[in-house]
């Protein structure tokens, strides 16, 4: 366990009955016996680059154990089990160029060309835009080293110092010629005769591999691997991990948040925890939502659309800070002419203007879009998780998939429902919160659609501001029928 949310994820797991191993001197002194600062970590739960959310990596019984904690307790963050498993070998059919065929019909990415037609063996090193990438080659996975055939031995970056040789040293030992050894961060714990052993049987596993693929001859999975899951954070589930790290141990109103922020943040969040004020925790949490507010200003600023597959979009224009607590943006971009605009099916053409209205904490991003002399040509209302800072110049949020639309031809409509519906990435409770959200915000446009047309800044305002995180009456609910949701309908 690992990283900003290493606390609060550490709680969940305890109580859940899932033992955590491996635990940092901080984490020792927080949970004592509940945790170990030794033994063998067979499932990795780290800060995703970003720091707005985590990754998941491990043994797919283990792994999958641990995603329904994180499915219960942060019901509104997608979670994305990517497809294929991590180091898994499989034999591949070549479609041409980089993309490979795998098993069921799935398409991955091949890293170098294949002739078409062509069965290769490879194994999953990355995942791009929600697809596998493989490498030329079989791997296999012990609990503390990795085979990969054609590979030089290496040593994990987490064991320094003189067991570093050590382990090269076993490794070269072994002569398992054609295979490289990857020591992982676990062998750091364990008895050389335990090593040795679990290199004969990879070394025996490896040649039987290499039996089994001269057989195949379509797509097939030849090995296990490991699962790998994305579960980028929204504003909802970091305030309630928030909670969930306060029992351990003093923790400000937005600490997650604050965290994710970067460093500068950070260092404050915990020079301010160890000293705290009597302030209560409403004005404690003012206070940190304005120095991240404070640091966003007018100029350039990113908009960073995150799909629930972990694709990043930026969209880039001139803001101007319109309004604080929250804070509200005003963003301008010049759209290039061709084609038309998603959902609406109006065409883009030069010199059209779009305007997005940007609240911080909001679970939707309007857009109108203008042509060259000012009339308006659309709205397209994007649903998403609640929208962060990014200090000094961005914001973030996910993507929820379903988006409301507006134009004078067609009136308005609900668009991607049902990719919404069908989406395994977000719980059944999200699913209804978000589809509830696109309805509300409909029903808006539908009521209001002259204010829509003739004011559309304004009208946009409101909307963003009334669908949100800090300006809801209370704590968004995910139950059906009650709190905040049921609000909006009322």
């Amino acid at each position: 366990m690992k990283g900003i949310y290493a606390t609060a994820l550490t709680e969940l797991l305890v109580e859940s009955g899932i033992p955590v191993v491996d635990a940092s001197p901080q984490l020792k002194a927080r949970f004592g016996d509940s945790v170990s600062s030794r033994g063998v970590a067979l499932v990795t739960v780290k800060d995703k680059e970003d720091r707005r959310g985590v990754v998941v990596i491990g043994k797919k019984d283990l792994a999958q154990r641990v995603l329904e904690v994180l499915k219960t307790a942060l019901a509104l963050s997608p979670i994305v089990v990517m497809p294929g498993e991590l180091y898994a070998t499989y034999v591949c059919r070549a479609l041409g160029g980089t993309l490979v065929e795998l098993p069921g019909g799935q398409v991955g990415y091949f890293e170098e060309g294949a002739k078409e037609g062509e069965l290769v063996v490879a194994h999953v090193v990355s995942f791009r835009e929600g697809r596998p990438v493989l490498r030329r080659g079989a791997a296999v996975v012990g609990v503390y080293a990795r085979l990969v055939e054609g590979g030089a031995h290496g040593v994990s970056e987490h064991i320094r110092g003189p067991q570093r040789a050590t382990l090269l040293s076993l490794a070269e030992s072994f002569g398992l010629k054609g295979w490289g050894v990857r020591w992982r961060s676990s062998a750091r714990w364990a008895d050389p005769s335990v090593l040795s052993e679990e290199l004969r049987s990879l070394g025996d596993l490896a040649e039987r591999v290499r039996e089994r693929v001269r057989e195949l001859n379509r797509p097939e999975k030849v090995t296990e691997g490991e699962i790998l899951a994305l579960v980028p954070l929204a504003l909802d589930d970091k305030r309630r991990l928030d909670g969930i790290r306060a029992r351990r141990v003093p923790t400000l109103p937005y600490h997650h948040l604050a965290k994710a922020c970067g460093e500068k943040y950070s260092a404050l969040v915990d020079a301010l925890e160890r000293f705290p004020d009597r302030r209560s925790e409403a004005e404690l949490a003012d206070k940190v939502l304005e120095l991240l507010e404070s640091e966003i200003a007018g100029g350039r600023l990113r908009v960073v659309h995150e799909t629930p597959i972990g694709k990043s979009i930026e969209l880039r224009g001139e803001a101007t800070v319109v309004g604080r607590k929250p804070l509200v943006i005003e963003l301008r971009r010049r759209i290039s002419g061709g084609g038309v605009y998603d959902g609406l099916g109006v065409a883009k053409e030069e010199g059209d203007t779009a305007v997005s209205l940007i609240a911080l904490g909001s679970y939707v991003l309007p857009h109108a879009y203008f042509s060259a002399d000012g009339v308006l040509k659309g709205l397209y209302v994007n649903v998403n998780t609640p929208i962060e800072p990014c200090p000094p110049d961005a914001v973030w949020y996910v993507d929820a998939f379903v988006d409301v639309v507006w134009s004078d031809k067609d009136g308005v409509r609900i668009v991607d429902l049902d990719e919404l519906r069908n989406s395994k990435a977000f719980s059944e409770q999200a699913v209804y919160k978000l589809e509830v959200i696109a309805h509300k915000v409909a029903e808006m446009l539908k009521h209001e659609e002259n204010n829509a047309r003739n004011d559309p800044l304004s009208f946009m305002k409101k909307m963003a501001l009334g669908i949100n995180f800090f300006t809801a009456p209370q704590t968004p609910s995910l139950e059906r029928g009650t709190g905040w949701v049921a609000s909006l309908s009322s």
